[in-house]
């Protein structure tokens, strides 16, 4: 498990560094147009790894992403264990990223819960 988690720090890292070199150019997308489009090659990849390792590194860098493609493969058991834990760990995590979170600026609400 400690293989992939390195894999996801790795490729994000490379994400990141493939999306700021491609806003850098005039009349490029800017840097988050280039990574969320660069994590979208991610998921549609036909490979279930690369596509679980993009999606894991779509929630490790908070970009909220639909993960249609990793789902697929998970739903066709073609997922062994390590990659199915990922999975539901960042799919986890990236129901936090689309849930406003009571803490967000402008929502003051948290403070009269009961």
């Amino acid at each position: 498990m400690m293989d992939l988690l390195q894999e996801v720090r790795q490729a994000s890292r490379q994400l990141q560094q493939r999306a700021l070199a491609s806003s850098s150019r005039p009349g490029a997308p800017s840097y988050p147009e280039a990574l969320r489009a660069l994590l979208g090659e991610c998921l549609q990849h036909g490979d279930a790894r690369v596509s679980v390792v993009g999606y894991a590194s779509a929630a490790e860098l908070g970009v909220a992403v639909e993960p249609d493609a990793v789902q697929c493969h998970d739903a066709s058991g073609s997922l062994d264990l390590p990659l199915r834990v990922l999975f539901w760990a960042a799919h986890r995590r990236m129901q936090g990223l689309r849930r406003p979170s009571p803490f967000h600026a402008g929502n003051e609400s948290w403070r009269y819960a009961a």
